[in-house]
Formats: structure tokens, sequence, C-alpha cells
């Protein structure tokens, strides 16, 4: 009987009689079993580990499905310092809450930059705190699995990808404010990257499911940006996942070349429904 090598499964880069179908999530290099280390999301191989958690090159214990026991990261911190400082200028002047929204009306009429600064104002303490907390708990991991600059990419085009699907579909005089387009893409992301590696779902489709039920029944809450947010989510860690198996600068190129395809699509739409209003 012949024997020939399984489709996409190559040599672990640590032992090369092991072969795997398994790649770490954050550097992309092949793993077997006695390597890879369970992660909120994904596989990390001994090295990224070691990098991650600041401990020695080894495989270690796996961390809490919903990150609770992440610590915080770089670009989390950082987005979470932003909102908070962009609530108190809000906050002190009113006017800007509203010259900062996403509004189709004023979009439509050239002010696009609100596609992206809307996710940046809350209307509420309470609603800062409550997308703020979301993402310090899910972000670490996801921040972790595919880098500060992957994840950072993730969250800009999330939240313009959710004010771009509220303009699409939402009230033409209605402002809409927060950053939970952004947060939805963060559990996108995780749904692609967990089911991409084999990993468990059932925990963070639960409570996408929730969340997303809870924005259809509160009509306070706008449901478009969650859905749009949350579908450009899936799509781009989807793209990481894929990317992460190309080889060199192979998966930049992909990972670029699928953001850019994206805002093209984000402009094209907004393009329409602005000729529409």
């Amino acid at each position: 009987m012949a024997t020939s090598q399984l489709p996409d499964r190559v040599a672990c880069y640590r032992h090369a009689d092991h072969l795997t179908g398994v790649h770490c999530t954050r550097c992309g290099r092949p793993i077997c079993a006695d390597c890879m280390a369970a992660a909120p999301v994904g596989h990390h191989c001994p090295a990224c580990l070691a990098e991650s958690t600041g401990g020695p090159d080894r495989v270690g214990p796996r961390v809490s499905p919903l990150g609770w026991r992440s610590r915080a990261t770089p670009v989390v911190v950082t987005l979470i310092a932003v909102n908070a400082v962009a609530f108190v200028l809000t906050s002190s002047h009113p006017r800007w809450e509203l010259d900062y929204a996403q509004i189709p009306a004023a979009v439509a009429h050239g002010q696009a930059y609100r596609l992206l600064t809307a996710a940046f104002v809350h209307e509420s303490i309470t609603h800062l705190l409550f997308n703020m907390a979301a993402l310090f708990v899910m972000g670490p991991p996801v921040e972790q699995a595919v880098g500060s600059k992957r994840f950072f990419a993730l969250y800009f085009l999330a939240a313009v990808g959710g004010s771009v699907c509220s303009f699409l579909f939402g009230p033409v005089f209605v402002a809409g404010v927060g950053a939970s387009g952004a947060i939805f893409g963060i559990f996108g992301a995780w749904f692609s990257l967990a089911r991409a590696n084999r990993s468990e779902i059932g925990v963070i489709m639960l409570l996408i499911a929730i969340l997303l039920a809870y924005s259809f029944y509160d009509t306070a809450i706008d449901w478009r940006a969650h859905v749009g947010g949350l579908v450009t989510g899936v799509v781009i860690g989807a793209t990481y996942a894929w990317a992460v198996r190309r080889r060199g600068r192979m998966r930049l190129v992909s990972e670029v070349a699928v953001a850019v395809a994206m805002l093209a699509l984000f402009v094209a739409l907004v393009q329409v429904r602005a000729a529409q209003l």
C-alpha cells in the first residue's frame, strides 16, 4: 500500500515527524497536538503562548473560554480610554454628540466621517459602561489571537460596517451612537476563528443569539448596527483564519485585499443610499 501526505497537512514546526492540519492562530506556523495550546480563540504555538502570557516557551493551561482571566491588551485599553474621553467631551458639550452621531440625512450630505465617529459617542454613562465592559471581556482574547494591528483593523471595519448597515436601513433623521456595532464585530470574528480551528463555539453562538434577540426586542437599540458589525466581523475573522495558512507576505496581502474590498463595498453602498435620500 502506497503512502502519501494527507492534503493540507504539513510537518509541525517543532516536530518534523508529526503531520498536522492545525496552524497557530497568531503566527500561522503548523503545530501538532503535542505543541498546541488551546487559546481563547483557536490554538497557539509555544512561542506565541509565551509571548502572550509572559511565561516560558511551553504549552500552558487552557484560558477561560470567555476570556475572564485574560489580561488587558494594548488596543483594548486604548479603545476604552478613547471612548471614555469622548464621552466626557460630548457630555460637556451636548451639541457634539449630535455633530458626531450617525444620522443618515447628514451622511448623505457629505458628512461621511459620522460613520466612524458615531462608534465613539455614547448617550449615557450606562450605555458607555455596558459597551466597555463587553469590550474588556471579549476584546483581549481576540486581540491575543490575531495580534494588535489586526484587531485594530477588525474593530475599525466592524464599527464602519455597523454604521453603514444602519445608514442603509435606518430612519433618515434618527441619530445612532455607540460602540456596539464594533463589539458585535468582535463576537463575529471570535466565532469565525473558533470555528476554523474546531474550537468550542456553543457559548459564543448562544451569546450572539441572546444579544441579537434583545436588539430586536428593544426598540431603542439599533439592531441594524449590530447586524452590520456582526457580519463584518464574521467575514474579517474568516479572512484571518484563512490567511494564517498562507506563506510569507501572502498572508498580509490577502488580509489587506479583503479589507480594501470591504471598504470599497461600504463606499459603494453609501453612495447608492445617498443618491436615494
